[in-house]
């Protein structure tokens, strides 16, 4: 049996999800996901795979146990200090390191963020199918994505909101999205720029110098946005798991993606989550 536990917004779902599938896909097991961080955590709009096409059943609370032990704050001390072990337990160091270690084990519970494509990049064509939305965009959306289809349309993502009370994250500043947005003009012809953000009206006041551009503000859902930024022909993206799988859903081969160098400002290896490929400001 394979768990993965699922916490955090729908970037790091997709990352645990994928990361699951994976180890699952390789022993030809089904995957089970632990949802009971949700139980306690309302961050962002809670678990949102459900909107996709996964393939996952939810674990119940005694396989969750057999596998990781028990839930409360006693034994969960006991584990982190190294008192209590499970061989099906594994809980990830760092969230961009990639530890080939965890496809060995064919009984496994995986509790980690798993931010390096290394863990599941064999499985993308998987991948691709699954997570496609199951439910259809409101006008507006279709409108935008038809436009998107219609265009040499470029992604901008801008992650702001809780962001600026994190200081271990960094928020991205103008001069990123001015080097970004030049080298698309420098190698995409006639470029739109699509902008994404919690943010708006922050973009409004600061990205003026990116002229007639569209601002995404009518979708229903982020998941609309996942699928819209996706479908863009190229994207510039914030250091945010959200925008990450934006680009990375893009199906185009000949697809320009701009990323910042670094990731986290206090963990210089979370740099690993960017794809070598990708052009780094």
């Amino acid at each position: 049996m394979i768990i993965t536990k699922i916490k955090g917004g729908l970037g790091n779902q997709l990352f645990q999800y994928a990361t699951g599938r994976a180890v699952a896909s390789h022993h030809k097991l089904p995957l089970k996901l632990d949802l009971t961080w949700f139980e306690t955590h309302k961050l962002h709009n809670g678990y949102r795979l459900d909107q996709l096409d996964i393939q996952a059943d939810i674990a119940i609370k005694d396989e969750i146990i057999n596998m990781k032990g028990g839930n409360n704050v006693l034994f969960s001390a006991l584990r982190k200090a190294g008192l209590v072990k499970r061989r099906s337990y594994f809980k990830q160091k760092n969230s961009s390191y990639f530890d080939a270690s965890i496809f060995k084990n064919n009984f496994i519970y995986l509790n980690g963020y798993w931010q390096n494509e290394l863990y599941f990049s064999n499985i993308r064509e998987l991948l691709l199918r699954e997570l496609s939305p199951i439910n259809s965009m409101n006008d507006f959306g279709c409108a935008y994505l038809e436009n998107i289809k219609n265009s040499n349309s470029v992604s901008l993502h801008v992650r702001r909101g809780d962001y600026l009370n994190l200081k271990n994250i960094g928020v991205l500043d103008v001069d990123y999205y001015t080097k970004a947005v030049e080298y698309i003009i420098k190698n995409v012809e006639n470029p739109t720029f699509y902008i994404f953000s919690d943010d708006l009206e922050w973009c409004k006041n600061s990205l003026g110098f990116l002229g007639d551009c569209i601002y995404v503000d009518r979708t229903q859902t982020e998941i609309d946005d996942l699928k819209l930024m996706s479908s863009c022909r190229h994207n510039i993206i914030a250091n945010s798991s959200f925008s990450w799988w934006g680009a990375w859903l893009n199906q185009n081969p000949k697809k320009n993606v701009i990323a910042p160098k670094g990731w986290f400002l206090n963990d210089p290896e979370s740099s690993k989550v960017i794809l070598p490929d990708w052009v780094r400001f």
